[in-house]
């Protein structure tokens, strides 16, 4: 894959009939699949990165001439290559989490912004040895017959991110909790939890269609469990004790 920028003096307008999410337009033709990037909802685009059928493996950005800081971060040049897309065409998900690794497992926090993912991570960091290899986003993929996760550019406000990977054992998605509770998720369960965590475009009904038999796929192979905790030691003893024993596979079944 080739993602080439290219500095340019004007752009086109994006097309009326276009997707609109998150500061961004997105439109699709037979030959074509185009997105802009605003600075805001009703801001004039930035940059308009093509992709066409004809040229499979490239990418290319056009931006505007002087707006060259907006490209100036990982998380925005993996936005417009659309990593997300890349994964999927390989049969990877990108998923909303911290991803820890703990005596060669990965472990992976997931919920929404601010309800402590980084906090987890950093308590088993403290309390149990183990390494952060990204505070914010991880790859997932199925290698071998064995779900993977892999560190990516993406770093949150942790600033960790590490391009190493481990094996999924256990998806630990977190609400804040006067006690500390873990539950392991029935298949459906976690299927229910997890997609608003993963990039999906959900206006797509092809990538609808791709990616839901991968996460179905996910919550068969590996233990996704719902961690209601507190920020303290017994949080991380608990996952421990309950979702890293030798010989426990998948989701609780019943």
């Amino acid at each position: 894959m080739r993602f080439v920028c290219r500095p340019v003096l004007e752009l086109p307008a994006p097309p009326e009939n276009g997707h609109e999410e998150n500061n961004r337009c997105y439109a699709e033709t037979d030959v074509e699949k185009k997105v802009f990037f605003r600075p805001s909802p009703a801001g004039e685009p930035y940059a308009c990165v093509t992709w066409q059928a004809a040229e499979p493996d490239l990418l290319c950005c056009d931006y505007l001439a002087g707006q060259e800081q907006r490209l100036n971060f990982s998380m925005m040049l993996c936005d417009m290559l659309g990593l997300e897309s890349l994964l999927l065409s390989f049969g990877g998900l990108l998923l909303h989490s911290s991803f820890i690794r703990w005596e060669g497992n990965g472990i992976l926090f997931s919920a929404d912004s601010g309800v402590g993912k980084s906090t987890q991570a950093d308590l088993w960091v403290k309390y149990q040895g183990a390494e952060i290899l990204n505070g914010d986003r991880a790859g997932l993929r199925k290698a071998g017959g064995v779900w993977m996760a892999y560190g990516l550019p993406y770093a949150g406000s942790s600033r960790i991110y590490r391009n190493e990977s481990a094996p999924v054992t256990a998806i630990c998605m977190l609400e804040q909790a006067a006690a500390n509770e873990v539950q392991l998720l029935t298949p459906a369960q976690a299927l229910r939890k997890l997609y608003p965590q993963i990039t999906i475009h959900s206006w797509d009904a092809g990538y609808v269609q791709s990616v839901l038999p991968l996460i179905e796929d996910l919550v068969l192979s590996v233990p996704v469990c719902l961690l209601r905790c507190r920020p303290d030691q017994e949080a991380t003893e608990i996952v421990k004790n309950r979702l890293l024993q030798p010989g426990l596979k998948g989701t609780n079944k019943q």
